[in-house]
């Protein structure tokens, strides 16, 4: 859920690149993914990181999709 202070600032990004030409909505909009391919990326670095240092500490599990599967179902 957005925040009204959240929402003031995304309204006011939205005003801002209105003010814009379109070259220059087309570049923000190029740099923009580009930032947000970059984050994604970042994030994935450190979710990999994460997984390691499990897998190092002996904390990962190894089993079959049924093994998987068996830990959500219950033999009610």
């Amino acid at each position: 859920m957005i925040n009204i202070h959240t929402e003031s600032a995304f309204q006011k990004a939205i005003e801002a690149a209105e003010q814009l030409s379109i070259d220059e909505r087309l570049v923000l909009l190029d740099i923009l993914r580009q930032r947000i391919g970059q984050t994604k990326h970042q994030e994935l670095v450190s979710e990999v990181a994460a997984v390691r240092e499990e897998y190092q500490a002996g904390n990962v599990k190894f089993g079959s999709v049924g093994d998987f599967m068996s830990m959500f179902t219950s033999a009610d």
